[in-house]
């Protein structure tokens, strides 16, 4: 297992769930895994962003995503950026990055925030596979501790 693979698995559906354990389990350093991991996970936004953006010029379809945006604005004011890194978190970078396009937020203001979400998940993640491992071992090589 390389880096190219934890990338290219890091950009299907699955994410960083399978990318982020395979890459420690093949012995790469878990920082630039999860790195990668978020880097690869992020990717496909900007395709989903792009086909939000072509299913909106048509007229029932739009009406319903402005509908939408309208009884979501007031919760995208008040969560903001931690509404999208808490959705990332719980229902992963494709999906929150869907929901954020589909209730109109811009692409500039949610790849921050989605970048944040799939880092955290990256790292809870790789925590979770090196308690199955060796956690001392597993991140005291890398981190000098």
């Amino acid at each position: 297992m390389n880096i190219i693979d934890v990338f290219l698995v890091s950009m299907s559906p699955l994410g960083a769930g399978i990318g982020v354990p395979v890459g420690i389990l093949g012995d790469i350093n878990p920082v630039t895994v999860i790195a990668v991991a978020s880097i690869g996970n992020l990717l496909p936004t900007f395709l989903f962003y792009r086909i939000i953006d072509a299913i909106r010029k048509f007229k029932h379809i739009s009406w319903y995503l402005d509908r939408a945006h309208e009884k979501t604005g007031r919760y995208t004011e008040k969560f903001g950026s931690i509404g999208i890194i808490l959705s990332t978190l719980i229902f992963g970078g494709h999906f929150a990055g869907i929901g954020a396009a589909l209730i109109g937020i811009s692409l500039h203001r949610a790849i921050p925030s989605l970048f944040m979400g799939l880092l955290l998940q990256g790292v809870i993640i790789a925590w979770l596979t090196c308690l199955g491992i060796d956690a001392w071992g597993c991140f005291g090589g890398y981190l000098r501790i």
